[in-house]
């Protein structure tokens, strides 16, 4: 077609002069060129065909903007993809893009059918699968992306999320190490494409999604996403090749990534300057495109004279024109990036380290203005400078931690992370500066929890042996009381050493509770009789300054709870309550009954249906905050200073009301005090059991014939000594083996086994559970220092079992056997 226009043109020129002739070709030229369709570089293997000689090198393309992706008509494309296609140039290479997913371009790599993997950030695991070259070809960081709906502020707010992450990628693994090493809980949804990752947080199929942030800041906006202050990861960028392999392609990328690096201008920063900005909106069609095109050729045709006459004055005029605009836009999007980046930023001139720009961020967290920011050094807002950010300063470093002063004279804990910028010529840091105070405080408080872990794990030991010590201190002591004809004082002195093994018997239990190891007993309990025998101890604790006042109401119903409970309960509101007031004022503890219907709690949350009784202790104190409200029965949350409070006061309290399936109001305004409400389930029409006698009259046996077994032989000695004298016939064996033969030996006559549960070969509760095969009406009653896993259950003894906790005295054996053997 084109060739026939031409000739008919032809014959019409003969009668023009050459000039004109010209003028007329050149024309068709350049609509040839302009309707002319554009060809595009192949892909794969099979359309490449490689120049005799010239090296082969097959590369894998994923899909990652703008650092490497899929173009039009499958042509490969970003910043990887131009920067390897400038080497290849250099070398002589013939390289072939082969597509495929993320995680089938690292398999294809290791397995040897890939020669280079672009874009790999680097880590110690990945360096056992693969080869890196030394030169990096970028930096980058890990950042998270939001709903609209769902703004996230910290590491915190992700607990509980679902978050999209690129599958296999090294994003996935650094924030599941974090997250668990805070205690969060997250679900990770996996995706072939950071594409697909995106378009599920925009669907909200997930809450956010994580991904490097040249990806991320690239795309976000044309997701409907937001871009939150969570960054994290920073990590270096090259190519990967085969581990053991292709050594002479890492050293040749290596050298002339240096040699561009070094040369203002060359293809690398074109690269980064051509990709690093967002896509421009397509208002035009392309194929409107096209048509425009082919009407302007044959305008420009018709024109040809004049245009050739205008083209040099035309040409250079347009080209400093949009040469002008360019700049001034390119100027515009990279001052609003850096100006309404939701990040704090700074540049930093790192010969001296002044700030030469921050942005509207920076001023809001540091609180000078953007002015008053330029007019310092990085160095004097620094509190403590260390050598980490001289390496960061002389780019030795990409990130540091710091604590920067702000205006107010407070300080903060900071990550800094800088890149180098070249701005006409001059070599600057771009640094983002990440506030990580709440990050170190929640690291602070995991190893606060994981320090009392330890710590009642140690105190539960100590107390397991100390009760045996106690256990044959108060034993012997008490049968040498019941000795007749003791001579004076020697009685005086047991007395003493009696009262203060009792003494150490509550500490010891004191360090079981501590440590969860002491068995509770919940029983009906009638919660005014509760209260009003612990106002003296409650009076003590509050102090002659305030006073305590018991405004019980008659006839409320009782609970099913451990007395032991409900004293931590009341310890730890009273002392709170204390010291909210400040000099003198009131403590008021009040008791009602409450039911709530399904309509009153489907308006008040937290609130449960049901009958209820109401235990109250209200204060005149200084009174709390929403915020504090909001946070009060979160563990380690304390108002109080340092050696002041753990922060674990209320959050027992709250476990022990929701353990015993209750719920807690807490009411306060700053200045008018706190009241707290604690609500357990009443148990109506049960009548509350009445309190045990301290003391009881020792029962004797009648001739039974009882199998103990014991590992510590001064307690089997003792166990034995009074289960003899209280007209038992004792079997004694040191071990569960010894059992076995003295159960073969007396068999049924043996009417109650009593053991140890912690003992070598087999615990206590598997030596029980073997005898009774034989013998299933032989009974068997536990004996320890603290409750183990064994025979309990969260300090809840198994239902059906026996046991007695040690040191015991001589009434409490007596009274156990003699009701085991009767019941």
């Amino acid at each position: 077609m084109y060739s026939v226009i031409f000739h008919k043109l032809s014959g019409r020129l003969e009668t023009v002069s050459p000039r004109v002739k010209i003028c007329v070709a050149l024309g068709v030229v350049g609509l040839v060129m302009l309707l002319w369709p554009p060809a595009s570089p192949a892909v794969t293997t099979q359309e490449v065909t490689s120049p005799a000689g010239a090296r082969l090198v097959r590369v894998g393309l994923y899909e990652n903007r703008p650092k490497i992706f899929t173009a039009e008509k499958g042509r490969a494309a970003g910043i990887f993809v131009g920067i390897l296609d400038e080497i290849a140039r250099r070398q002589g290479w013939q390289v072939v893009y082969e597509p495929c997913t993320w995680s089938e371009c690292l398999a294809e790599l290791e397995a040897g059918r890939l020669d280079l993997m672009p874009d790999v950030a680097f880590s110690q695991k990945r360096a056992a699968r693969f080869d890196f070259h030394q030169e990096k070809v970028l930096e980058s960081w890990s950042q998270v992306y939001s709903h609209g709906k769902k703004p996230l502020m910290s590491l915190a707010d992700l607990a509980g999320r679902r978050i999209a992450l690129l599958d296999d990628s090294i994003q996935q693994a650094a924030l599941e190490e974090m997250m668990n090493g805070l205690g969060y809980e997250i679900t990770i949804v996996g995706a072939n494409s950071y594409e697909q990752a995106f378009t599920l947080a925009a669907s909200g199929t997930v809450d956010a999604v994580v991904a490097n942030h040249l990806f991320g800041n690239y795309y976000y906006q044309e997701y409907g996403l937001q871009r939150t202050a969570i960054v994290f990861n920073p990590v270096s960028l090259y190519f990967a090749t085969t581990r053991g392999a292709n050594a002479d392609l890492l050293a040749a990328v290596d050298l002339h990534l240096r040699a561009m690096k070094a040369e203002s201008g060359s293809t690398y920063y074109r690269e980064l300057a051509g990709w690093l900005t967002p896509p421009p909106t397509e208002i035009v069609p392309p194929y409107l495109v096209w048509l425009m095109a082919g009407i302007g050729g044959l305008l420009g045709l018709a024109l040809v004279l004049i245009w050739l006459l205008r083209r040099q004055v035309g040409r250079r005029t347009r080209h400093l024109l949009e040469a002008n605009e360019t700049l001034r836009e390119s100027e515009e999007k990279f001052r609003s990036l850096f100006q309404d980046h939701a990040a704090v930023k700074l540049i930093i001139d790192p010969a001296g380290g002044a700030i030469v720009e921050a942005n509207r961020a920076a001023a809001s967290f540091y609180g000078w203005s953007p002015e008053e920011l330029q007019g310092q050094r990085l160095q004097e807002i620094d509190t403590q400078p260390t050598a980490e950010l001289k390496e960061l300063m002389a780019g030795q470093r990409t990130c540091c931690e710091c604590r920067h002063r702000l205006a107010d004279g407070s300080a903060r804990d900071v990550e800094v992370f800088g890149s180098t910028i070249d701005i006409r010529g001059k070599i600057l840091l771009h640094c983002i500066i990440h506030d990580i105070t709440e990050q170190r405080k929640l690291e602070e408080q995991l190893r606060q929890a994981q320090k009392m872990e330890a710590v009642g794990r140690l105190a539960g030991g100590v107390a397991h042996d100390y009760n045996n010590i106690l256990s044959v201190i108060i034993g012997y002591t008490e049968l040498a009381l019941q000795e007749q004809g003791v001579p004076e004082p020697l009685p005086a002195y047991l007395q003493e050493i009696y009262a203060a093994a009792g003494r150490s018997r509550d500490i010891t239990r004191q360090l079981l509770a501590f440590a969860r190891k002491e068995a509770i007993e919940p029983q009906i309990l009638d919660v005014n009789s509760t209260v009003e025998g612990l106002l003296t101890i409650l009076q003590r604790l509050v102090g002659e300054d305030i006073e305590l006042i018991w405004r019980p109401t008659p006839g409320v119903a009782p609970v099913l709870a451990d007395p032991a409970q409900i004293d931590q309960i009341l310890a730890n509101l009273c002392v709170n309550a204390r010291d909210a007031i400040t000099d003198v004022g009131k403590v008021i503890i009040e008791t009602g009954s409450a039911t709530f219907d399904e309509a009153y709690c489907g308006e008040h949350v937290g609130f449960v249906p049901g009958d209820f009784v109401m235990l109250a202790i209200s204060d005149t104190g200084s009174g709390m905050d929403r915020q504090t409200q909001n946070m009060v029965f979160e563990p380690f949350f304390t108002t109080k200073g340092i050696g002041h409070g753990t922060g674990l006061g209320l959050a027992t309290v709250f476990g022990i009301v929701k353990q015993n399936n209750g719920f807690i109001n807490v009411y306060s305004e700053p200045g008018h005090g706190t009241t707290f409400r604690l609500y357990l389930p009443a148990q109506v029409g049960v009548v509350p059991e009445k309190s045990r006698e301290i003391r009881t009259p020792v029962q004797s046996g009648n001739g039974e014939r009882l199998l103990v077994v014991e590992d510590e032989t001064a307690i089997l000695g003792l166990v034995e000594r009074i289960l003899r004298r209280l007209n038992y016939l004792v079997v004694p064996a040191t071990s569960p083996s010894e059992a076995f033969a003295a159960a073969d030996q007396y068999g049924d006559d043996i009417a109650l086994v009593i053991t140890d549960v912690v003992m070598p070969e087999m615990n206590g509760r598997q030596l029980a559970d073997e005898l009774q095969k034989s013998w299933p009406k032989m009974k068997c009653l536990y004996m320890s220092g603290y409750t183990t896993d064994v025979i309990a259950h969260r300090g809840v003894i198994d239902k059906g079992l026996y046991f007695i906790q040690k040191p015991f005295t001589v009434s409490d054996l007596a009274g156990k056997v003699r009701a085991i053997l009767d019941g």
